[in-house]
């Protein structure tokens, strides 16, 4: 009885978004300024987008030289460490 009510449910609101009683959203209320933009989303953008690449940068160095460092690792042959 649930899943059929549910299922009504879905129904009635696929009939209702076909219909446009959800085609306009809430939360637009005016018109977007193109000759002012929004400085602030511009910066943090921008500095989301720089920091997340310094990471990366900074991740792939320290992957390299840890692969390095058990590269070296695996070459040493030492009979006076064992």
């Amino acid at each position: 009885a649930a899943a059929c009510s549910l299922t009504r449910a879905l129904w009635e609101l696929g009939c209702l978004w076909g219909a446009g009683a959800f085609t306009r959203s809430a939360f637009v209320a005016r018109k977007r300024n193109y000759d002012q933009p929004n400085w602030l989303g511009v910066g943090l953008a921008f500095g989301t987008s720089a920091a997340l690449w310094a990471y990366l940068f900074k991740q792939h160095n320290d992957d390299v030289m840890e692969y390095e460092r058990r590269k070296q690792e695996r070459q040493h042959k030492c009979t006076d460490c064992s």
